[in-house]
């Protein structure tokens, strides 16, 4: 069974929307927000096997604070790569009493839609699915089923399909309902990417492992673009320690990181090209332990 090279998820929504609660409902694990608590720019990963296919797809996870911001970023035509490598957007959000459909959400939709469509066109094969969240302490919203119909209605509008967070079982019409049914939309996705696409991932090289050039790049886009959006003044203008609370700050760094670390790689790898592979895995280790100060598992 082979393991496939990836399009991305996107997970989204505004600070506080459940994200990494559904992260680990999906992965089984989460990563830890930043000290902040922001879960802006964390990535983490799904590791997914069917009965068909097996594929490890990376997960991102942003925040949308002001959503006409937000659109106004993404619509830019350099953000046009990494819409485009999403393969799935999971838009997450609270439910407000009586589960009535917000305006706030249904303007998010909105701009997802019109950004998803002014780089992928119109009737994009990506799936595209909004998660509703009940009031944080409680495990499920229990809609009623106007209510839960009123959301379909909405979420179909903006190319959506709605998901009830917390619903068990199948619905009137045997229809597997919340994280199952979530689950099963996101392994019916077609991962892998084709031969010649725009943004397609390479075979990588195994000493590695399955993070690219390309993998690399495009998160630096996504950190770079975030950090345009939460740039913040340095009131003291003093550097900041890494323990320090700021979100910008600390993804500025990841994006410096990333580069630095993906270009030494990539050179280890071009220096140790027709070596003996023996040769070849002691120089990637050691250009790991050179870039994070500790020898690499094995």
């Amino acid at each position: 069974m082979d393991i496939k090279h990836s399009r991305r998820i996107l997970l989204l929504g505004a600070p506080g929307c459940g994200s990494l609660e559904i992260t680990k409902g999906l992965t089984g694990s989460s990563p830890a927000p930043h000290a902040s608590g922001s879960c802006a720019g964390l990535t983490h990963e799904w590791d997914v096997r069917t009965a068909y296919y097996s594929a490890k797809v990376p997960l991102w996870i942003d925040e949308i604070i002001d959503v006409q911001e937000w659109k106004e970023e993404f619509m830019k035509e350099e953000a046009g790569e990494v819409v485009q490598a999403v393969g799935a957007w999971v838009y997450a959000f609270r439910v407000g009493g009586g589960g009535s459909v917000g305006a706030e959400a249904e303007k998010t939709l909105a701009a997802l839609q019109e950004v998803v469509e002014a780089h992928a066109g119109y009737g994009t094969e990506s799936v595209m699915l909004v998660v509703g969240m009940p009031a944080v302490g409680k495990e499920s919203l229990g809609l009623e089923k106007n209510k839960r119909e009123d959301w379909d209605d909405v979420a179909m509008q903006y190319g959506f399909e709605f998901v009830e967070y917390g619903a068990q079982g199948v619905n009137e019409f045997g229809e597997k309902q919340g994280m199952d049914r979530l689950k099963e939309a996101l392994e019916a996705n077609e991962w892998t990417y084709v031969a010649g696409d725009a943004v397609g991932l390479s075979d990588g090289d195994d000493d590695f492992g399955d993070f690219g050039r390309e993998e690399a790049e495009m998160t630096a886009e996504l950190f770079g673009m975030k950090h345009s959006l939460l740039e913040q003044e340095d009131d003291g203008g003093e550097g900041y320690g890494e323990d320090v609370d700021h979100p910008a700050s600390n993804q500025e760094l990841q994006v410096d990181d990333l580069d630095k670390m993906m270009s030494r790689l990539l050179a280890v790898r071009e220096q140790s090209a027709g070596l003996p592979e023996a040769q070849r895995k002691r120089m990637a280790a050691q250009a790991v332990k050179e870039l994070t100060g500790s020898d690499p598992i094995t």
